[in-house]
């Protein structure tokens, strides 16, 4: 009888610790950061985190947006946030006009932003 239940609990956990193949999930493909020079459309609603750098054309800022990042040309910012590397907080809306240095990139105009650590 002790041999019989014993039998029966060491069949139910190797039963319990298999997986089906049905359960078992694909891990999602990680791709890589995209860079384009499209602005988010949500731009007026939100934070966004972005990096100011300095080019040989003028300032810009590498904003992040989920996965991409985007390079824009800001028309207005602080002279004292023009810091190469200095991490920024910022909303902003996009200016149809380019901006006089980087013409390569969009412009845009900030409305709101802070430097952050």
């Amino acid at each position: 009888m002790i041999r019989i239940a014993l039998i029966g609990i060491v069949g139910l956990m190797i039963v319990s610790c298999h997986t089906p193949k049905k359960m078992v999930e694909e891990q999602p493909k990680i791709e890589p950061q995209k860079e384009t020079n499209q602005v988010p459309a949500d731009k007026n609603e939100v934070f966004y985190l972005g990096l100011v750098q300095i080019l040989d054309c003028g300032v810009t800022i590498q904003i992040t947006s989920g996965e991409t990042k985007n390079t824009v040309s800001p028309i207005n910012l602080d002279s004292k946030l023009q810091v190469n590397n200095l991490r920024l907080k910022l909303k902003f809306k996009q200016v149809d006009e380019r901006a006089s240095g980087c013409m390569e990139f969009q412009a845009i105009e900030i409305t709101e932003v802070f430097a952050v650590r």
